[in-house]
């Protein structure tokens, strides 16, 4: 299975292909714009490191979400375009799910909590295998006794969650999503015809006013 993954939902791009579970070139830039212009000259290379030609993919996986409106909305038009002319299969993989598949095991006991930045006060949070949602970090204080807390929030809520007494730790692993973990995840994933973004909030998007 030759497999292209790439993620672009926060202040990173990051690509690479994976042949057979072994991940045989990868990049990753940290950027807070920009995400659309660098992803593609990203997957050129890393195809090319790979000795691939785009028609050779088996698979390609993306994030869904939830993250930055325009860095997702690049990956999963990157991901439907590609798909649709090399016919390989599409893989969306979560971001909660991409960065809790990175992160030591559980100590009895414990829930995990993932963080994300969101651009705004709240930030993205998942809380176990539960449906993501939108809270500050501001008393903070779900039900439990004892916190493994990951992302790039993870600070935050970490703070929160001592100041009202809970056992935390600031998970080991990664704080945002990384294409090497996708490429993992999508290997045993069920591919989809379309992919669908995951969001929280609704995009902070105008309309322009009539004349």
């Amino acid at each position: 299975m030759k497999i292209l993954a790439f993620d672009t939902a926060f202040a990173a791009v990051s690509a690479c292909v994976a042949r057979d579970g072994e991940v045989v070139a990868w990049r990753r830039v940290e950027m807070a714009r920009g995400h659309a212009e660098a992803l593609l000259p990203m997957i050129a290379d890393v195809l090319a490191e790979a000795g691939l030609e785009a028609q050779d993919l088996t698979r390609i996986a993306t994030t869904l979400g939830p993250g930055h409106f325009t860095g997702l909305r690049a990956g999963l038009a990157a991901a439907q375009g590609l798909g649709l002319a090399t016919g390989a299969r599409l893989v969306g993989i979560t971001s909660f799910a991409a960065v809790s598949a990175g992160l030591e095991p559980l100590l009895a006991g414990e829930r995990r909590l993932g963080g994300l930045d969101s651009k705004r006060a709240e930030a993205f949070l998942a809380l176990d295998d539960e449906a993501p949602f939108a809270a500050p970090p501001a008393g903070f204080a779900p039900a439990g006794d004892a916190f493994l807390v990951a992302g790039d929030r993870a600070a935050e809520f970490a703070a929160a969650l001592a100041s009202a007494g809970r056992k935390v730790r600031i998970a080991a692993g990664p704080a945002l999503p990384d294409a090497r973990v996708l490429a993992r995840l999508a290997r045993t994933a069920e591919p989809v015809d379309r992919l669908v973004p995951l969001y929280i909030h609704p995009p902070a998007t105008t309309t322009p006013k009539r004349p």
